[in-house]
C-alpha cells in the first residue's frame, strides 16, 4: 500500500511550510524562549494558520483528516515553530467538538493538552485539557494566570505549568464515564502520532543543517563533509528519519480510516520517530562540534526540541510495550 502524500496533501504541506517561512524563522523561537510581549511568540503564524484551516482540520466541518494534519505538522516541526498546535488541533479540537461544541464557538481561544499535571503552552492558553482515563477536565486559563507555576523545560519556548492539585480539584467535568474512554483514547493515539510527526521534521531538518555546515566547515585544509566517518554517521541518521516517515503516514492512514490497528501503528511511529530523532539529534550535534551546545547557533533550538518531545505522549519504552502487549493480544490466524 502506498502511504505517500497525494497532490492535494503535498500541496497543502507546502502552503504550510511557506508560512513557517516567513512568519516563524529562528529568532521567532528565540522569542518564544523569553517572552516580553503581551504578543506571544508565533501569534502571526498561528493566525495564518487558522486562516487555511489547519487548527481546525479536524472539526465536523474541517473537511480534512489525520493525513492532512500530519503533512502540515512535519512541515511545522521542519521549522521548528512555537506553538501548540498538536495539542491544539489534533486533541482538544476533535474532542471538544464532540463532547463539548460550544467551547469552540470563540474561534479565537487557543487549548493546549495533557495526560499529566505538567502542560506545554499552558501559561498562553485559553483553557488546559487533562485527560484521564474516563474523564475530560477543563482548567480554565483564568484560573491558571494566579496559581500556575512555570516548570524549566529543556525548551523553554514550550513555556512548560505545572496544574496543582487544587487546580485540578476546581476543573471543570466535560465529560466523564466508561462511553467517553474511548475517545479520550483516541485522542492520546493521534497526539502521539502527531508528535512523530513533529519529529521526522525536526530530525531531517537538523540533518540538513548539518550537512549544510560540515560542507563549509574546514577540517586539514578540507570540507569536514568529506570524511568518510561523518558521511556515514550522517547517512545512518537520515535513513532512521526515512524509515520513521513511512510508519507515521501508514498510521495516519489508520486513524483517518478507522483501521483496527491503528492505535498499535500510532505506538510503531512514535517509536521510530523517537529512535530518528535521537539519532539525528546525536549525529548533528557531533558533526557540528562544539558550536552545536551554543545558543547562537539554530540548530540548538531543534535539539533542545527533539529531546522535549521524546517523552511527550508516551516515551519510547511505554509505546514498545503498548505494541508488545498489542501483538500478544492479536488473535492467531489458523
Amino acid at each position: 500500500m502506498r502511504f505517500a502524500r497525494t497532490d492535494e496533501q503535498q500541496f497543502f504541506a507546502e502552503v504550510v511550510a511557506g508560512l513557517s517561512a516567513r512568519l516563524a524563522g529562528p529568532d521567532e523561537v528565540r522569542r518564544a524562549w523569553a517572552p516580553a510581549s503581551d504578543e506571544p511568540a508565533g501569534a502571526a503564524l498561528w493566525a495564518a494558520l487558522d486562516d487555511v484551516g489547519l487548527l481546525s482540520l479536524l472539526a465536523p466541518d474541517g473537511g480534512g483528516s489525520e493525513l492532512e494534519l500530519v503533512s502540515a505538522i512535519e512541515e511545522l516541526g521542519r521549522a521548528c515553530t512555537p506553538g501548540p498546535v498538536v495539542e491544539h488541533a489534533a486533541v482538544a479540537v476533535p474532542l471538544l467538538a464532540a463532547l463539548a461544541p460550544e467551547l469552540l464557538a470563540d474561534t479565537s481561544g487557543v487549548f493546549t493538552a495533557s495526560t499529566s499535571d505538567l502542560v506545554p503552552y499552558a501559561a498562553r492558553a485559553s483553557g488546559v485539557l487533562l485527560l484521564e482515563d474516563e474523564r475530560l477536565l477543563l482548567v480554565e486559563g483564568s484560573a491558571l494566570d494566579a496559581a500556575a507555576s512555570v516548570v524549566d523545560s529543556l525548551d523553554g519556548s514550550r513555556m512548560l505549568v505545572r496544574i496543582s492539585p487544587d487546580q485540578r480539584a476546581g476543573a471543570r467535568v466535560l465529560a466523564s464515564g466508561a462511553e467517553v474512554a474511548a475517545q479520550l483514547a483516541r485522542a492520546r493515539d493521534r497526539a502521539a502520532l502527531c508528535t512523530a510527526a513533529l519529529l521526522v521534521g525536526l530530525s531531517a531538518r537538523a540533518i540538513e543543517m548539518t550537512v549544510d555546515y560540515d560542507k563549509v566547515r574546514l577540517q586539514f585544509g578540507v570540507p569536514v563533509g568529506s570524511f568518510q566517518a561523518v558521511k556515514h554517521q550522517l547517512a545512518n541518521a537520515h535513513v532512521a528519519v526515512e524509515f520513521a516517515r513511512p510508519l507515521v503516514e501508514a498510521a495516519a492512514w489508520a486513524m483517518s480510516t478507522d483501521a483496527p490497528d491503528a492505535s498499535r501503528l500510532c505506538s510503531m511511529a512514535k517509536v521510530s520517530a523517537n529512535k530518528a530523532g535521537r539519532l539525528a539529534a546525536k549525529t548533528s550535534l557531533q558533526c557540528h562540534g562544539a558550536i552545536g551546545y551554543t545558543m547562537e547557533a539554530d540548530l540548538h533550538l531543534y535539539l533542545m526540541r527533539i529531546w522535549s518531545l521524546l517523552n511527550a505522549w508516551g516515551g519510547t519504552d511505554e509505546h514498545r510495550e503498548r505494541v508488545a502487549r498489542d501483538l500478544l493480544d492479536a488473535p492467531v490466524a489458523s
